[in-house]
C-alpha cells in the first residue's frame, strides 16, 4: 500500500474511487458560476454535485456487494472441485479395471461339437441339392419327351418304374 493509504487507514478515514471527468466538468461550471456570481445557479450546481456524489456512492456499494457475492461463490468451488476430482479418479480406475479384464474366446474343445454339427448340416444340404438337381433334370427330360410327341410306350420303356393308370370319364 502507498504511504497515503496507510495514513488514511490509520486515521480511520475512508476514500472512494470517483471518475475524474465529471468532477472536472463541475469545476469548469463552478468557475463559470463564480465568475457570473448568481446564487440560483450555484444552488443548482451544488445539487448536481450532490446527485453525482450519491450516484457514485451507489455504484461503490453495488461493487462492494458484488465483490462479497463473488467471494462467497468462489469459496464454494474448492469442495466441488475436490468431489469432481474424486469422481474422475474413480471413473479412471473403473476404466483401467475394465481394460485389464480379458474376454477370452471359446476354446477349441467347446467349438468342436458345434463345428462337427455344422459340417454334417453342410454335407446333408449338399446331398439334398444334388438329389434335387437330379430330379429336376429328370423332370425336364420327361417334359421334353412329352412335348415332343414321344409315344407313351417309348416313355414307359425309358422309365420302367413309371406306372400309368387310366381314369374313367363318365359323360
Amino acid at each position: 500500500m502507498p504511504e497515503e493509504e496507510v495514513e488514511l487507514a490509520q486515521k480511520g478515514e475512508s476514500y472512494e474511487i470517483i471518475p475524474v471527468t465529471p468532477i472536472r466538468k463541475l469545476e469548469k461550471r463552478m468557475e463559470a458560476l463564480e465568475s457570473a456570481g448568481t446564487i440560483p445557479q450555484i444552488q443548482s450546481l451544488i445539487n448536481q454535485i450532490m446527485d453525482l456524489i450519491r450516484g457514485n456512492q451507489r455504484i461503490v456499494e453495488e461493487i462492494v456487494r458484488a465483490n462479497a457475492d463473488l467471494r462467497n461463490e468462489i469459496s464454494k468451488l474448492p469442495p466441488k472441485i475436490d468431489d469432481l476430482t474424486t469422481t474422475m479418479k474413480e471413473f479412471i480406475s473403473m476404466v483401467k479395471a475394465a481394460g485389464e479384464e480379458e474376454i477370452s474366446a471359446p476354446s477349441a474343445e467347446v467349438m468342436r461339437p458345434l463345428q462337427e454339427a455344422l459340417t454334417k448340416l453342410t454335407e446333408q444340404n449338399q446331398k439334398l441339392i444334388e438329389g434335387n438337381q437330379a430330379i429336376l433334370e429328370s423332370l425336364e427330360a420327361l417334359g421334353k419327351k412329352m412335348r415332343g410327341g414321344t409315344p407313351v410306350s417309348a416313355l414307359m420303356s425309358s422309365y420302367p418304374g413309371l406306372k400309368l393308370r387310366r381314369e374313367e370319364t363318365t359323360a
